[in-house]
């Protein structure tokens, strides 16, 4: 007989969403040496090898998710915003609406920026697993709050399940992207910055091996000697960016000016991490502290690889509308964290010691201005290359009845008929054109299909037309659910 094999056990289900969740069981089951990954030699490193692949995969697998879900909302959401109307309006032009899609716009561009970068040192061979934390934590973060914001923006068509709504997956499948492969919570407060210090400093670990010895007074003094001397040049370069990054202006090179505060921002986190290893141990477990300063991390790389990934597509017109707004939203960030810091340091007055050189004046940076948003939310919600540049890859079904599909062919139409409209409107009034009117009405048609939300004679398998919705009407169509217990007994309840 063959001997007993392994067996997939019951699957668990993540909100319907389909990531494969769940465990293998079996027992008195042989495994052959020659199965092990590597041979017998690398038997007893699995958990190394998976460190490894987490520590790639991470900033891969679940960042793309995220950003497909950011790109769709830019695509659909805001091609939405464009063809629905309110007070004979298309919503928008509203500022509330587009506050939203300004959010929108932003983080879909800090994402792909982060993507391309991370995806260049992936290629070039190296294997960053501190930035794989932050791609991971950063990305699902800010995919979340896009899927949010496009939820408000499309209102009672996204809150109603059926064919039409093209958000109720990605809005329900988010959480476990926030979860899995290091919960971000976790890796906010813990890993980001508790191991990138130890992993990214010149001179800790030299510092902790000495102390590991037991015996190298002599390594354990120099390494220390080094921290200080680190920590001190770093305050020079804090002060010395700090006054150079005031005369540097907005209105020369757009690129430029950014990145001297980021350089700026940078020395100050340097001198901070140096200030951070007064906590000693304590700072990987502080993990209010540990948060901010991966914060102040995170939106550095995000800051420089936004600054990387428009210098290699300045050609696409209209994307520096863009690219500001991103920078300063990044900036004032990265300001507010570090206030944080400041004013929630465990030890007494390095708050203020770490202020000082830093931010002598107080909070410098402010939220992106309602200019800057205004102009975000046109370039995504109208026919630009903005547009187009931030929704390249992003799939869209053939099917003509896919409401997405949908959205895609008419908000160039809506955005034409308005403009023609308008055209009228300035003109004296003048009634349309044959020509400017089948246009007209081609859109108008496109925009009544497309406002139209899912509804069904049944729900939960039950007719509710023949009367009156009662209070307990949802708890008596839920279906019955079988509990099988680890033992094997069956039982059954009621959910």
């Amino acid at each position: 007989t063959a001997p007993p094999a392994p067996k997939p056990a019951p699957r668990h289900d993540p909100f319907g969403s389909p990531f494969m969740n769940g465990t293998v069981k079996g027992e008195n089951f042989f495994v052959p040496m020659s199965c092990i990954i590597g041979g017998e030699e690398r038997a007893g490193y699995g958990w190394n090898m998976l460190m490894e692949c987490l520590g790639e995969g991470r900033g891969i697998s679940l960042p793309a998710g995220a950003i497909a879900a950011s790109k769709m909302c830019v695509l659909a959401v805001g091609g939405y915003a464009r063809i629905r109307k309110q007070f004979k309006v298309p919503i928008a032009q509203m500022q509330g609406v587009q506050e939203k899609l300004s959010v929108i716009g932003t983080n879909t561009f800090a994402m792909m920026a982060a993507q391309n970068m991370f995806n260049s040192f992936l290629d070039a061979g190296e294997k960053p697993s501190c930035l794989s934390a932050v791609m991971k934590q950063m990305c699902t973060e800010r995919g979340r709050i896009s899927i949010n914001e496009g939820m408000d923006v499309m209102g009672g068509a996204a809150i109603c399940n059926g064919p039409a709504n093209f958000m109720a997956g990605g809005y329900g499948s988010i959480p476990v992207s926030i979860t899995v492969e290091g919960a971000n919570v976790l890796t906010r407060s813990l890993i980001i910055f508790g191991q990138g210090l130890t992993r990214s400093h010149p001179h800790l670990l030299g510092l902790i091996s000495a102390i590991e010895d037991g015996n190298d007074l002599a390594g354990f003094n120099r390494e220390l000697t080094n921290i200080i001397k680190h920590a001190f040049t770093n305050l020079g370069r804090s002060v010395t960016r700090g006054l150079a990054a005031q005369v540097t202006f907005r209105g020369g090179d757009l690129l430029a000016y950014h990145e001297a505060h980021m350089s700026r921002l940078a020395a100050n986190f340097a001198f901070c991490a140096d200030c951070g290893l007064t906590m000693g141990g304590g700072i990987k477990t502080a993990e209010f502290i540990s948060g901010r300063y991966a914060d102040v991390l995170s939106n550095l790389y995000l800051g420089y690889a936004v600054m990387w990934f428009y210098k290699n597509n300045k050609q696409v017109e209209g994307l520096d509308k863009v690219f500001d707004a991103t920078m300063t939203k990044i900036r004032f960030d990265t300001q507010e964290a570090f206030m944080g810091i400041f004013k929630n340091f465990p030890i007494p007055g390095m708050g203020l010691l770490m202020q000082l050189p830093c931010f002598p004046r107080g909070r410098e940076f402010s939220p992106p201005t309602d200019v800057q948003r205004a102009a975000v939310s046109d370039s995504i919600t109208t026919p630009t290359a903005v547009r187009e540049f931030l929704t390249q890859n992003t799939f869209v079904s053939k099917d003509p009845t896919d409401r997405v599909h949908m959205i895609v062919k008419a908000a160039p139409m809506c955005y034409e008929a308005d403009q023609i409209i308008a055209r009228c409107r300035k003109e004296g009034r003048r009634e349309p054109t044959k020509e400017e009117q089948a246009k007209i009405d081609a859109a108008e048609a496109m925009r009544e299909e497309i406002i139209q939300v899912d509804s069904f004679p049944k729900l939960m398998g039950q007719e509710h037309n023949a009367e009156w919705m009662k209070p307990d009407w949802g708890v008596q169509a839920q279906p019955k659910v079988t509990i099988e217990p680890a033992e094997g007994k069956q039982q059954k309840s009621t959910a």
